[in-house]
Formats: structure tokens, sequence, C-alpha cells
């Protein structure tokens, strides 16, 4: 038994090891996109970072691959990623990186600068790079400060899913939920760690579950997603849908929404959640009574 035991703490260190060594070539590729997008541009850093199946909002998902292809010219502007947070599968095979991404005019007659939060999801190919398979971005106002507080991250001993147990279910039901009375903000309370992320579309980062539960409050699920991307790798999963959502502030929204899920304690909890929205580009066209036509 005694050696027994032993043999189990030494591969357990060694897992841990290996983890580790997986977390660094994952946060090195990330680094390495935002400085290729510096030196080359961002269509070349992300033509070397994609995956051939790597997925990119534009504003709907397209294939990140093609769509750079199709479009031979650098964009006016460079592209500054700052990495804030990264975290990986036990498997090293799986993880995500998240941060502040920013754009400069190349010229001075460019267009303006803009501020936002990227999350790029990562899995580890058979040759050992990692590569972009999810690559989705927010746009908020700069001066707007984080709700919560960012350090706020749960330390607990890995869950590496020998029970082999699915992110499928919760991830099913949290969509569920979402549809239900209580919204988003019901489906939060039940399913989010509390050291969550959250993402939305024109606000700067939400830490922490209590936070994320009473931001999600206003929005209501109008529909379940006609297709849903779903992941995982030992301990870490993500689901990616098209959503829509009825906005009790300010009506209906649509757009794209990504979860990750850490299976922690023997269940699934979401640790970081993006809604990264679709702007509605059909304008209203006013009725106008005959009497009330201008001259």
């Amino acid at each position: 038994m005694k050696y027994f035991l032993t043999v189990l703490a030494i591969l357990f260190v060694e897992m841990s090891a290996f983890g580790q060594s997986d977390l660094q070539s994952m946060v090195d590729a990330d680094r390495s996109l935002a400085s290729r997008a510096i030196e080359t541009g961002t269509r070349s850093a992300y033509l070397e970072y994609l995956a051939d199946d790597g997925v990119i909002f534009r504003p709907d998902a397209v294939n990140g691959k093609e769509y750079w292809s199709l479009h031979p010219s650098e964009p006016a502007e460079i592209l500054n990623r700052k990495m804030e947070f990264a975290d990986i599968s036990a498997s090293g095979l799986l993880g995500y990186t998240t941060g502040v991404w920013e754009t400069e005019p190349r010229v001075p007659t460019g267009p303006p600068r803009r501020v936002g939060q990227y999350v790029t999801v990562w899995s580890k190919k058979p040759d050992g790079r990692f590569l972009a398979i999810i690559d989705i971005l927010t746009e908020y106002d700069e001066a707007a400060a984080p709700v919560g507080n960012p350090a706020l991250v749960t330390t607990l001993p890995r869950d590496i899913n020998k029970r082999r147990w699915s992110a499928a279910d919760p991830s099913m039901n949290f969509l569920k939920m979402g549809m239900t009375k209580g919204g988003l903000g019901k489906a939060f309370d039940e399913f989010a760690a509390e050291d969550i992320r959250l993402i939305i579309e024109e606000n700067p980062p939400i830490f922490g579950k209590k936070n994320a539960v009473k931001a999600m409050k206003k929005y209501l699920s109008v529909a379940f997603p006609r297709k849903v991307s779903l992941l995982e790798s030992s301990d870490l999963a993500y689901a990616w849908n098209p959503c829509e959502y009825a906005n009790s502030e300010e009506g209906m929204e649509r757009g794209n929404c990504l979860n990750i899920w850490k299976l922690r304690k023997k269940r699934w909890y979401i640790t970081l959640g993006v809604f990264a929205r679709v702007p509605n580009v059909v304008r209203p066209k006013l009725k106008m009574s005959p009497t009330n036509r201008p001259n």
C-alpha cells in the first residue's frame, strides 16, 4: 500500500508539471499572436494561429481562416492584445485566455481607437502546437471601470474527471433555465462559480457571482438555440451558441454566447461567460400621419 501511494504521488506531481508546461505553452501562443499582430498585422497573425476549423465572429460565426483569406488587405488599424487570465484543462489539451484588446490607427487619419475584451479558446494539436479554435470579442467604453474584484480566483485541487462526467447536461439545463421566469439571473445563480468572469457587450468586465447574477437579471432567453457547439477535455469545457434575449431595459437583443465550464468538487460550474451582441442593422421606419408630414 505504501508503495502504491508513493506511485500515485509521483504520478500526481508529474501530471501537475505536465499541466503547467501546457499552460505555459498556451500562454506563449497567446503572446505570440499578440506580437505578430503588431509586427505583421492582424490578418497575418490570425492566419498563423487559427486552427483550420477555428471560429471568429464578424459579427456572426464564420470560419476564421476563410474569412481572413478572403480579405487580402491588412486592416487600417493595429491590434494590441494584453492577456489578463488563462486556464487549461487537467489533460493539457483544451484551455482559454482572456484579456483586453485595443486598436490604434496605422495613420493619423485612420479609424478611431477602440477597446474591448477578448476570449480565445485554444486546442493542443498532435504536433504540440496550440491553435485558436474560438476567438470572440466585445467592445466597451474604455473609461468604464470593471465591476468586482478581478483577483477573485478560487484555488481548488483539480478534479481530473475520472468519472468522465460530461458538461453537456448542465449546459443544456442552463440554457433551459434561462427561458424560465427567473431568466438568466436565475440560471447564473444556479450554475456560476463564485469567481466567474462575465463579459458583456458595451460593458466592462464583471467579476464574482453576486455581480454576475445582478447584471443578468434583466435578460430572458426567448428561444432555445438552433445549434450548440460543445467541446470538453477532462475538467474543462466550452459551449458556444447563438442567443436571443429579451432585455427588460432595452428590448430584444441577439448575439453569440460562450460559456467556459470547469469541474470542481464533482460539479460543473461556469467560470467565464460571454455575450457578444450582434448589432441590429435594420433601422426602424417612422410612421407619420398625413397631417404630420414634413412640407
